[in-house]
């Protein structure tokens, strides 16, 4: 599969997956490695240009991948037409708002 875009992570981001995966980990290793399954595929997705959908917000520049088997989603601002910023990795029952605000705030960073 070719890479169309170049991913770069917000430390943020690579927090979020280490506490999702120590939640699945706990709760059943062979989760833990469907989770990181979905979120290779996911991040395969993102780099190529094969799954993106908008976070529908005001002013929004924000997108996301959801995870194939997981409520978690990949949310991430496309910087340029060759990079994408992962910003959060986050499970998809958070509520809107928080989500929103903590996006915000990454993306400044």
């Amino acid at each position: 599969m070719a890479f169309r875009f170049e991913l770069i992570h917000h430390p943020g981001a690579s927090e979020d997956y280490l506490e999702a995966r120590a939640f699945f980990t706990e709760i059943d290793p062979g989760l833990a490695k469907l989770f990181d399954d979905d979120f290779r595929g996911a991040l395969a997705g993102l780099a190529s240009g094969r799954l993106a959908t908008h976070l529908y917000s005001a002013n929004s520049t924000f997108r996301w991948v959801k995870l194939r088997r997981f409520s978690h989603k990949i949310f991430f601002d496309p910087k340029d037409d060759e990079t994408r910023f992962v910003l959060a990795i986050v499970s998809g029952k958070r509520h809107p708002s928080r989500l929103l605000r903590m996006l915000r705030k990454r993306g400044r960073a």
